[in-house]
């Protein structure tokens, strides 16, 4: 096997084992602290959230990509952008401290102004392991970022329930954010080599400003399409409807950050170092978009036929208002498990300016559809969003396939196999649902529909051999071996 091939199946590896391990402790957690807490809490600290999260793309400023994506870097790289990185950060701890009484004032809830000085020293905690964490993503070390990442979050979640249940309340939730990031800098610091030097030279920023800031455009777009439906609801319904929405919106996610953030996060370095061979590009993108599919489109289809004894049986009664705004996302989550790829053929490109421009206009439907959906609650706005997502998905693929030689035709009949299965699946477990005692509780209903849905996907893709099902399966066995001598 090739080192690179090697390399990147590994990478791979590591990152599915730090992303199931992430997951694992990030769902426990988050159904204690449902348990424990009211959407209102959740909300809150959603408030604030939303605006410290933009901030902290300014912190970044896409320097990390261009590291990865540059090849040649030297030093002079490294600590140029750690201590820009650094001074980022210690400006905008400072600014928010001193402005949170606008957020406050924003959202007319009080409570945000000392949740607000907390969250914000996110800002120079998290600046100060940037260049370790790009230089293991580099060279494709996932296996020592994903103890990193397990361990932070593994002990930031006992301190929060900790304090949860001992009455802290919305606290418990802002400090562990705090923790996730100070444990990973420590633990970042502790197994890296790399020390930044007294050193800072702007020919060295200036050489990776041009594909930052077009890098940095697209993460400030896709930042507010992700998020100012948060906002307006925030805004305009209140902090109970945001920690529904907020829960819901999490559970969609899941798709991309537990198998398409995985793969993403291993492809742009992959597919920046074959960057030359467009042909070598375009196929392991359609490899890596059909494994995608092969896993996602079933969880996806499967959560919307079953979301009503999901979300009794695992959060409880309490959260019942998230039903129809689980439904309507599960299925935005299909495409945008597919769409988060399309990201790395731009960069892989050295074309973060195109993927600006297109997203400039793309970005702005799904904004548009959120702002015309929130006259009708947060129901409205899951649907405003899910409309634009699948209006979005032709021209959102279309540019970035016409880097590599791929058309949306070769796509459609790459994913239509998973496709067709994962429809089959989800058909068989609505009828076993019809079949069921209504009497029985929650927890007895969603088990044997989530039983039926495995049972009845795992015969579908052995029955048609699956593409996408052999390579995994060869892959899997391949990566047995490897470890097993």
């Amino acid at each position: 096997m090739s080192e690179f091939r090697h390399r990147t199946i590994n990478g791979i590896t590591w990152s599915i084992i730090s992303r199931v391990g992430r997951l694992g402790l990030t769902f426990i957690i988050g159904i204690i602290l449902a348990r424990l807490l009211s959407p209102r809490e959740f909300g809150l600290v959603a408030m604030v959230t939303v605006i410290t999260s933009f901030a902290a793309i300014f912190a970044e400023l896409g320097f990390s990509a261009a590291l990865v994506q540059k090849q040649g870097v030297t030093e002079e790289h490294l600590s140029s952008v750690f201590w820009l990185n650094l001074g980022a950060g210690l400006l905008l701890t400072l600014i928010f401290s001193a402005g949170d009484p606008l957020i406050a004032l924003f959202y007319r809830e009080p409570m945000l102004t000392p949740l607000t000085i907390l969250i914000a020293t996110n800002f120079i905690i998290s600046s100060l392991n940037i260049v370790q964490n790009t230089l293991f993503t580099k060279s494709l070390d996932f296996r020592t970022l994903a103890v990193v990442e397990i361990v932070a979050l593994a002990v930031a979640g006992a301190v929060s329930i900790t304090m949860a249940y001992t009455g802290f309340g919305v606290w418990s939730l802002a400090v562990q954010s705090v923790i996730v990031s100070a444990v990973t800098a420590l633990l970042l610091w502790l197994v890296s080599d790399w020390r930044p030097r007294i050193l800072f030279e702007w020919a060295a920023i200036k050489d990776l400003l041009g594909f930052s800031l077009n890098l940095f455009g697209t993460k400030v777009l896709n930042y507010w399409v992700r998020n100012i439906d948060y906002l307006l609801i925030g805004r305009f319904l209140g902090s109970n409807p945001l920690g529904l929405y907020n829960r819901a919106y999490d559970i969609m996610l899941f798709p991309l950050v537990s198998v398409s953030q995985v793969l993403s996060r291993v492809m742009f370095p992959s597919f920046s170092i074959i960057q030359e061979d467009k042909q070598r590009v375009s196929g392991l993108y359609l490899k890596m978009t059909r494994t995608i599919a092969l896993l996602t489109f079933p969880m996806m289809l499967g959560l919307f036929v079953t979301v009503e004894p999901f979300v009794l049986a695992v959060f409880g009664p309490k959260w019942v208002g998230m039903i129809p705004v689980l439904r309507i996302l599960s299925l935005v989550g299909m495409t945008q498990s597919i769409g988060t790829l399309n990201g790395n053929l731009y960069l892989s490109q050295g074309k973060a300016d195109l993927q600006f421009r297109v997203g400039l206009v793309l970005k702005t439907n799904a904004i548009l559809g959120i702002v015309v959906g929130l006259r009708w609650g947060i129901v409205g706005v899951a649907a405003g969003y899910a409309v634009a997502s699948f209006v979005n998905a032709y021209p959102s693929f279309y540019f970035a396939g016409r880097l590599v030689n791929l058309t949306y035709w070769q796509l459609l009949q790459n994913l239509s196999g998973v496709l067709a299965c994962a429809v089959g699946m989800a058909s068989a477990v609505w009828a076993v649902s019809l079949l069921l005692p209504p009497a029985w509780p929650e927890w007895a209903l969603l088990a044997v529909q989530v039983a039926s849905g495995v049972t009845a996907y795992l015969l579908l893709i052995r029955l048609f051999q699956l593409r996408a099902y052999q390579e995994l399966r060869a892959l899997l066995i391949e990566q047995w071996q490897l470890r097993r001598w």
